[in-house]
């Protein structure tokens, strides 16, 4: 499995105090460009890339699980335009901005913060009609049998579609299992932290790193 670690700087000077050594053991560095001032984005995606000059990044700019992130279908479009072509994957909410033509690099998510959808092998589905090479979902487990039941149906997906990189994980605490074990069920990128978590369970890059290692 891929290792993938989130950058959520605030401002320029944040993107520029990044002890990027520390993320040197992760496959992915996922920016989520939602936690910048929207004017500061193009001078920041630079600094990103300055910082990270040897890993793949990923250009996230989340609404879903932030009321305060106010954006139209119109901004959201262009904003996928404009940095899709500047880093490796751009993550687009497809069931929210349906309307958006996906660039060949996109990573098309959803996630629900409440639950894990017993319809979740329909919007799996939806999502991969979209055309795009790598899907993502992550939910909120209830109880246990939520988490058994997210890695049943995501190794039944992917042994559906061999030719799509799915990425799914159940978060919380019911879900740490599904960040460590995403190869034994069919998912190819765990998300891991440094310091701050971007949802909630996620494990430490040290950690996932160590569990890695143990699991090969």
């Amino acid at each position: 499995m891929k290792i993938v670690v989130p950058i959520m700087p605030k401002s320029l000077a944040e993107i520029a105090e990044l002890d990027t050594i520390q993320y040197a053991a992760a496959d992915l560095i996922e920016w989520r460009a939602d936690f910048m001032p929207m004017a500061d984005l193009e001078q920041a995606a630079r600094d990103v890339k300055a910082q990270f000059p040897k890993q793949e990044i990923i250009f996230t700019y989340r609404t879903e699980d932030k009321a305060e992130t106010i954006i139209s279908a119109e901004d959201y479009a262009t904003l996928v335009q404009q940095f899709s072509t500047v880093f490796t994957y751009i993550d687009v909410e497809i069931l929210k901005f349906s309307a958006i033509t996906l660039p060949d690099n996109a990573l098309v998510s959803y996630h629900d913060f409440t639950q894990i959808p017993l319809n979740l092998p329909d919007i799996l589905s939806k999502m991969a009609a979209s055309g795009a090479k790598i899907v993502k979902f992550a939910g909120m487990p209830q109880k246990q049998s939520d988490v058994l039941r997210l890695m049943t149906e995501t190794l039944r997906f992917s042994e559906a579609h061999p030719n799509l990189t799915l990425v799914t994980m159940a978060m919380g605490e019911l879900g740490k299992m599904t960040r460590v074990a995403s190869d034994s069920f069919g998912s190819s990128w765990t998300f891991a932290s440094m310091g701050a978590t971007s949802a909630p369970g996620q494990l430490s890059l040290e950690d996932v790193v160590k569990i890695r290692e143990i699991f090969q």
